[in-house]
């Protein structure tokens, strides 16, 4: 089905909106971008942004999905067995967060979470406590003795991350894919092994 010039023009601006907003924040901040330089940017008036995205916390979020599902991460589990599904579930999430716009957001967080309650609910809406949800469900589903899975799903991405957290105190300047996939075996054995059985 083709789209209407008028659904076209109306994504085109979502478009430019989004991408104006992304450099913004990313550049500056997300306290310090004001919609009318987000309109500026993406040469629209700020009544047309506000017609799409209702408020500044509207907007955050739809550029923290766009973040989000450019780099297509997974996050989905199948039904191989729960070692090789860890496996592939912490080699899908540790490259989306080793992306420079996935470290950019981080580094946002980090230094701005604290200001606005806004950007940090945001924050962990879009990604973060979907992605804890869907690993306490996999741990639940498969190990129905665990007491407190979601304690133990967090602990998985406290371990899982550690390489993106050396990135952003600048103890390594890179991590290559293999660096990256010998992570990930070692995390998924040490939190096997370290189950109660």
């Amino acid at each position: 089905m083709v789209a209407s010039r008028s659904q076209q023009n109306a994504q085109q601006k979502q478009t430019a909106i989004i991408g104006a907003a992304s450099q913004l924040i990313l550049q500056q901040g997300y306290v310090a971008t004001s919609m009318d330089e987000v309109a500026a940017l993406a040469g629209i008036t700020k009544q047309t942004v506000y017609r799409y995205y209702p408020s500044k916390r509207a907007l955050l979020g739809a550029v923290l999905a766009s973040i989000r599902d450019e780099s297509h991460p997974r996050y989905r589990f199948a039904e191989g067995s729960p070692a090789s599904e860890l496996v592939e579930f912490g080699r899908d999430v540790l490259a989306f967060h080793l992306t420079p716009a996935a470290l950019g957001v981080y580094r946002l967080v980090l230094s701005e979470g604290g200001k606005d309650a806004d950007l940090l609910q945001t924050f962990q809406q879009a990604g973060p406590s979907r992605v804890v949800q869907m690993l306490t469900e996999f741990l639940a589903r498969h190990y129905p003795g665990l007491e407190d899975a979601a304690s133990y799903a967090e602990l998985f991405m406290s371990m899982l991350l550690l390489p993106r957290n050396q990135l952003l105190a600048h103890r390594k300047r890179r991590i290559s894919r293999a660096e990256q996939r010998a992570h990930v075996d070692r995390v998924v054995r040490l939190f096997l092994d370290g189950l109660p059985s």
